[in-house]
């Protein structure tokens, strides 16, 4: 059975197609461009997905025209993980026209379960990395479909934890060095920003170091 993977470049999809990848042997990894400002993850999720040996696919949605978030807006600042101000990075309704995208293009291909790996770590900020919205989406995909379709949305991490996540990761020896996090979209990372802090948080929960390169020293 082939089944499609929204894949960002990040640290928990990417731990997510390693996990499928010992289960499932058809698998298309889906990524968007749109306009984002660490647009450098594409090129992380591209490589990823060569690396893990699945079929890649980018599709194109300009969100910098819409703007409200320093994710799309340039001339906006990224908030630091002291600034307490994560939910400004929101791009509003970023998921579901994800999402939505993708399951598009997974009709075109015969696909009807889509996994995706939003983690609880984003419940506070992101109010569409909840379980109850994306059982919403998968009815609307649904009855919106071509024809009569059993389209699922699976979300195996999302009563995890990142630090759940990267313990998984370490069994799965997923290659983290090569995923990107950071909002700025900066290599070496920017180690300020809420993404940065997640992660570098997360392997110290682990009692592991990330394998990423920052912009400043991190303490053990």
């Amino acid at each position: 059975m082939k089944i499609a993977i929204l894949l960002s470049g990040g640290m928990d999809s990417t731990t997510l197609l390693w996990s499928l990848r010992a289960h499932h042997t058809e698998i298309c990894a889906v990524s968007i461009d749109y306009g984002q400002r660490h647009r450098v993850e594409l090129e992380c999720a591209a490589a990823l997905a060569q690396q893990a040996g699945v079929a890649h696919k980018v599709i194109a949605l300009d969100l910098s025209t819409i703007g409200g978030s320093p994710l799309i807006d340039p001339n906006l600042a990224v908030p630091r993980a002291t600034d307490g101000q994560q939910v400004n990075t929101v791009v509003p309704f970023r998921n579901m026209l994800f999402v939505t995208l993708a399951a598009a293009y997974a009709e075109t291909q015969g696909i009807r379960d889509l996994y995706l790996a939003p983690v609880k770590d984003d419940y506070s900020a992101y109010r569409d990395c909840r379980r109850p919205f994306y059982d919403s989406l998968e009815q609307s995909l649904g009855l919106g479909a071509t024809r009569e379709t059993a389209f699922k949305l699976h979300t195996p991490f999302i009563e995890m934890w990142k630090t759940e996540v990267v313990a998984l990761g370490q069994k799965l020896a997923v290659p983290y060095a090569q995923t990107h996090t950071c909002y700025e979209g900066m290599r070496p990372a920017c180690a300020r920003c809420d993404a940065c802090a997640e992660r570098l948080e997360a392997f110290k929960e682990n009692g592991a170091r990330d394998p990423l390169e920052y912009e400043i020293e991190i303490d053990d």
